[in-house]
């Protein structure tokens, strides 16, 4: 490993710039990192149950809970009790939160599309796929550890 360790650095110090850089071009919206991710997992699923936002998060009920309660003060996301059981709370995207996570998305895409603009296309998929190896094995160590956890 100790080869690989100023390609550590170089990388963290890249993504640290990237996350700047980003942050920077994001248009002006009150949405903390949580609350852009539970949207952007209701825009992309669709309504979800109170737990399995918490579980997808990766944080406890009571945090998401604290998330959705901003964001349904913010008229973005609704919640409703299941009919079948009320114990269960699904959650879902308002029309306006809906049409803000359109908007942001688009925004997002020109963004990803204006910092890839100095790669040819294939170095785009390239990277693409070297960075979707990286994700896939973190993910894989996560559901391991959380395996044994259990």
């Amino acid at each position: 490993m100790g080869d690989r360790e100023p390609a550590i650095e170089r990388l963290d110090a890249i993504f640290t710039r990237i996350g700047r850089l980003s942050r920077r071009r994001m248009p002006d919206d009150t949405l903390t990192f949580g609350q852009f991710a539970v949207m952007r997992m209701l825009f992309r699923q669709g309504p979800q149950p109170m737990g399995a936002i918490a579980e997808n998060m990766g944080i406890s009920l009571a945090g998401a809970t604290g998330i959705i309660d901003r964001l349904v003060n913010q008229d973005v996301v609704e919640r409703t009790r299941s009919k079948e059981d009320r114990r269960v709370v699904w959650v879902d995207l308002s029309d306006g939160g809906r049409e803000r996570m359109m908007r942001l998305s688009q925004e997002r895409r020109q963004q990803m599309l204006h910092l890839l603009e100095p790669l040819e296309a294939s170095e785009v998929e390239t990277l693409v796929h070297l960075l979707g190896r990286v994700a896939d094995h973190a993910e894989q160590e996560q559901a391991e550890q959380a395996a044994h956890r259990s």
